[in-house]
């Protein structure tokens, strides 16, 4: 089974982006904005993702693609190209300050970016599917030279979904545009576009044809690997063990550096009940958006409804990787992550830690916006209430939530 080739392996260096497979409406109403306690639990107690039905795209390898959208863009920073330089590769690297997994690559991208802007590399950002300009601008203002190239900001509905995302059949983000002489030469993840890749596409003509056809030849790796990921965790869902052992066998030989397989082997020891294993491959996994997602979704269903049937040991690994996540002072993380902490430690008798993630859940809301005097108002009940000793019914963070809305509008 053919592998993917040197140039299109994942950078090291750097996180592996999850690729969100939902469509624009499904993305706005997944987006974890923390505001609404009650959409958090809910999403804590569904898929993180869900694949839409395919539609044939228009916009293929070798169109021709225009700039009208692009220039109509609101350029936040730099300016957008108004006309294809012969010759040069450009990257359209599509992003939002919600996706996670589009955060993380960020650094990549703008290493791409300082090192190949010489040789003939072109990048751009261009948020997508938010409407919140004010919030683009202060990220990127935030990420300074860490985001050095150009970026735009399109909107929610925008001439550049309509006429490149669409038509490409772009459901998910993060998602990269390379274009050479206005022609696409594919679409790809910003993880792959790897240093080998990006030297390949700039050696002229026969350099371009070799890396749009490298493109293509991972982009159908992925669609195998995306089914059998799929089937993997339906197969979980029935607790087919064979099912799933035979499907991760499939998906090591289709590419033996996919950066799921460390979690499906995971998922595939808890489905054994495993524990001990469990608890040593958990342990042993890099921290990466995978262990990341893996632990935040697992860590907010147990505090929501502490149904999941895992031994009390690895629901304790659980806890202590989810502390871990939630607590990384590099990342900016939404409160309501510090109310599940909070909660799942005062639960295993973690009342000092528990007290701390319930204090820092007031400073994690004022980052978050520190304009919304409800949310942070519930928070700082929320502390109050854990450091006299009660903890409360995560309900109740979202009843005071709504209190508190109501009482400033009273106020007006």
């Amino acid at each position: 089974m053919m592998q993917i080739s040197n140039f299109l392996k994942r950078p090291t260096s750097n996180p592996p982006a999850t690729h969100l497979a939902l469509d624009k409406k499904k993305i706005q109403r997944r987006r974890l904005n923390l505001k609404s306690f009650a959409t958090s639990i809910a999403i804590a107690s569904t898929p993180l993702s869900a694949q839409q039905p395919e539609v044939e795209p228009t916009i293929v390898v070798g169109s021709e693609m225009s700039l009208d959208a692009v220039m109509k863009a609101d350029w936040i920073q730099g300016e957008g190209p108004k006309s294809f330089e012969p010759g040069k590769i450009y990257i359209f690297e599509c992003w939002a300050t919600w996706c996670g997994p589009c955060i993380a690559m960020i650094p990549h991208v703008n290493e791409l970016h300082k090192k190949y802007y010489d040789k003939g590399l072109r990048v751009y950002g261009l948020s997508v599917w938010e409407d919140d300009k004010a919030k683009v601008e202060k990220f990127v203002k935030r990420k300074g030279d860490g985001m050095s190239y150009p970026v735009a900001f399109t909107g929610e509905e925008s001439a550049f979904s309509d006429e490149w995302m669409t038509p490409a059949g772009a459901t998910a983000i993060p998602h990269a545009f390379i274009v050479r002489d206005g022609k696409l030469l594919g679409s790809t993840q910003a993880s792959r576009l790897t240093d080998s890749l990006i030297e390949t596409l700039l050696a002229g003509n026969e350099g371009a044809k070799k890396g749009s056809a490298a493109i293509l030849s991972a982009q159908n790796i992925q669609e195998q690997t995306d089914k059998l990921i799929q089937d993997i965790k339906s197969a979980r869902a029935k607790k087919d063990a064979e099912k799933m052992t035979t499907c991760i066998n499939e998906l090591k030989a289709a590419d033996p550096e996919h950066p799921e397989i460390q979690t499906v082997e995971l998922l595939l020891l808890i489905v054994r009940e495993e524990w001990e294993n469990a608890i040593t491959s958990l342990n042993a996994m890099p921290r990466n958006e995978y262990k990341d997602r893996f632990v935040s979704m697992n860590g907010m269903r147990l505090a929501a409804r502490d149904n999941q049937n895992f031994s009390a040991d690895f629901k304790k690994a659980i806890i202590q990787s989810y502390s871990e996540y939630v607590l990384d002072g590099d990342r900016a993380i939404g409160p309501n992550h510090f109310a599940y902490l909070s909660t799942l430690q005062w639960r295993i008798d973690d009342k000092e830690n528990a007290t701390i993630a319930a204090n820092k859940g007031i400073e994690a809301a004022k980052k978050f916006d520190e304009n919304d005097k409800a949310l942070i108002q519930s928070f700082v009940r929320f502390a109050k209430s854990v450091n006299k000793g009660t903890m409360p019914k995560l309900s109740e963070l979202s009843a005071w939530k709504r209190e508190e809305i109501k009482k400033a509008a009273a106020d007006e």
